[in-house]
């Protein structure tokens, strides 16, 4: 089939088009959230030298990160369904900003359903580490595993290569540590346990959290509990 010269050019401009709005889209959708973490904190300006808990939707529906991790002062900048390269994007608006002492990252979930692949996911997790350890040169990162779901139990084999290699992110560094949540989230067999989840077998209930409190909580306090 022959093509006009003129609308050839003008598909190829349309395909263009579409694809800087795609990008863009991409690029703005949580521009609104952290828009809103900004504006909260002109109006209450968070402490410095806290620890910022940031990442995807397991930290925002932690509802009781405050209480639980107590008497710790905590920030949390949990957004949506965020993943690895959008809390990049985000990291010197919502986490470098405060300058806090600590930082707990949980990504990786969204990234793995995503499609991403682990180099992928391992590679963004790095830059992060990069630019933390450029910006902050005291400050420790936590990295929390990839959690098991009900929802996304076909995605757990790829999911346990991903914590298999921030683990091996956090032996390679003295100032990344690795907090598995995973280990006791699941069953003798293997198989993870149906009880810690709210109805969408993908978010965590109260059950679910005091599993990543007793996690999370204890190695925080030993290092900032004084």
């Amino acid at each position: 089939m022959n093509h006009n010269p003129s609308t050839t050019s003008l598909i190829g401009l349309v395909l263009v088009s579409l694809m800087l709005a795609m990008n863009t889209s991409a690029q703005n959708r949580w521009e609104p959230f952290i828009q809103a973490f900004e504006e909260q904190d002109q109006e209450d300006p968070p402490p410095e030298n806290a620890i910022v808990f940031a990442g995807s939707s397991s930290i925002v529906y932690w509802r009781t990160l405050k209480d639980d991790m107590a008497p710790l002062t905590v920030i949390n900048r949990g957004f949506g369904g965020s993943q690895m390269f959008e809390l990049n994007m985000y990291r010197d608006r919502i986490v470098t900003n405060y300058k806090p002492k600590a930082i707990v990252v949980y990504e990786g979930d969204n990234d793995v359903a995503a499609g991403k692949s682990v180099n992928e996911i391992v590679s963004q997790s790095r830059d992060f580490i990069s630019h933390v350890d450029k910006e902050l040169s005291s400050t420790e990162i936590y990295l929390i595993a990839v959690k098991p779901s009900i929802a996304r139990a076909a995605m757990w084999e790829t999911m346990k290569e991903v914590n298999d290699q921030l683990k091996k992110l956090a032996e390679e560094n003295a100032k990344v540590h690795y907090l598995d949540i995973a280990s006791p989230m699941l069953q003798e067999s293997g198989l993870v346990k149906e009880d810690l989840f709210v109805d969408d077998g993908l978010h965590l209930n109260a059950k679910g959290y005091e599993i990543w409190t007793n996690v999370v909580r204890p190695v925080l306090l030993e290092k900032y509990g004084s």
